[in-house]
């Protein structure tokens, strides 16, 4: 069984770039609040990598399994195009004015036998396998009393084309890759990298600058410092725009480094 580290929640509560707010004369990095996003992206490629993996016959012409959504409520397309540590996946956020359990029900209803239940980071999560695809929905109350259901489907077709593909980042040695999420959108692609190592954060500052230097992207200004000591720099250049935000915690430090760039 293959396993995926848990994000640290001070990284999971880290802003994601949206690439569809890219303005049409330079990349701007603006951020989005993606807690609950990240959780469910990550539960459903643990739960997929765990599971079997199913014949390659007739995968090519399969098509993504879509759920049937409750009327009336929002229904909102998550990154376009996603990749979430090399696995393609279609991610849908749909909230609903029904409470949790009601909405739970539906997608019992929708998904049919057989399917598994479990609850993560406060989560009820609900997942099947079809065909070549792996489905997870992970819903949560709404403090307003409606519902949030987050829908992902993940491709193993897809993740396995992409298995043992070079990263195209230099990072520090003794790094540790926790998470690598792609999404295209409009034209525009972005990569999020979350990395931990024991080095410091100006080791880690230097390092992935001289990196993102080396793609032509440098400094726009100084570091800010922000809450709790952790750094954040903007960086720019012809080929995109890149965000890199470090914090240090328990002798460790956590990067989440997004990059944006244009598609031709």
């Amino acid at each position: 069984m293959k396993t995926l580290r848990t994000l640290p929640a001070a990284v999971t509560s880290i802003a994601v770039a949206s690439p569809a707010q890219m303005p049409a004369d330079r990349a701007c990095i603006q951020p989005l609040g993606v807690k609950r996003l990240l959780l469910a992206c990550l539960l459903s490629v643990c739960l997929f990598l765990a599971s079997p993996v199913p014949s390659q016959a007739g995968e090519l012409a399969a098509a993504w399994p879509t759920l049937a959504h409750p009327r009336e409520s929002r229904i909102d397309e998550v990154g376009g195009q996603i990749r979430i540590n090399g696995t393609p996946m279609r991610i849908v956020r749909v909230q609903a004015t029904l409470p949790v359990d009601a909405l739970a029900s539906h997608y019992r209803q929708v998904l049919g036998q057989p399917h598994a239940e479990s609850r993560a980071g406060g989560a009820q999560v609900l997942a099947q396998g079809r065909s070549n695809f792996f489905i997870t929905v992970t819903l949560q109350q709404l403090p307003d009393g409606g519902s949030e259901a987050l829908v992902a489907v993940a491709d193993s077709h897809g993740a396995r084309a992409a298995a043992g593909r070079p990263l195209g980042l230099d990072i520090p040695a003794g790094t540790t890759l926790l998470s690598d999420m792609e999404s295209t959108d409009g034209g525009i692609a972005s990569r999020q990298f979350v990395l931990a190592n024991a080095h410091s954060l100006r080791v880690n500052l230097d390092r992935l600058s001289a990196t993102l230097a080396r793609r032509g992207l440098h400094p726009e200004s100084p570091p800010v410092t922000g809450k709790d000591g952790a750094l954040l720099q903007h960086f720019g250049g012809t080929s995109g725009q890149a965000q890199l935000v470090l914090l240090r915690h328990e002798n460790q430090t956590h990067a989440v480094l997004t990059l944006l760039s244009r598609q031709p």
